[in-house]
């Protein structure tokens, strides 16, 4: 049985399922998907201020072209979207070699633990249940970036 690796959690609202590898991806980028364009400027303006180079998506037919050409290395995705849900995306980025080392972050109103073992079991490294602090976000990203900017021993 694995157990989550809550190291960068506070509470439930964040699980993290999967130690974070490295990967080639540039450290610092994060492509945000969401269908409420003004959640998806919300993070990216928050990103952005911490530091991130953040891309902003509302359309999920374009995550994965999006991701294969820009390489970021974290991609977090609402789950309940119109036409190509989060979960079907996650999926997608998981087989496709140019995006399946990518850290993939739910961010989402789902929040149940059959929703959280789904998002588990459909590749995603972590779940934030929303309403997410822009805190609990920023924890889980500059952990990761941090492991990300120095390629393991």
């Amino acid at each position: 049985m694995v157990t989550p690796d809550n190291r960068f959690a506070d509470s439930e609202d964040v699980v993290v399922w999967r130690p974070i590898q490295y990967a080639m991806a540039s450290h610092r980028r994060v492509l945000v998907v969401d269908d409420y364009r003004e959640a998806a400027d919300a993070l990216q303006l928050l990103l952005n201020a911490d530091g991130f180079e953040c891309r902003a998506l509302e359309n999920p037919h374009l995550v994965c072209e999006t991701a294969c050409e820009w390489q970021p290395f974290a991609v977090v995705l609402d789950i309940k979207m119109p036409g190509l849900d989060g979960f079907e995306l996650a999926r997608r980025l998981r087989t496709h070699p140019s995006t399946a080392h990518m850290l993939l972050i739910a961010c989402t109103a789902f929040a149940s633990r059959d929703d959280r073992a789904r998002a588990r079991a459909v590749g995603f490294d972590a779940h934030c249940a929303k309403p997410l602090t822009p805190e609990r976000l920023l924890r889980v990203l500059e952990s990761a970036a941090a492991l990300h900017a120095t390629p393991p021993p």
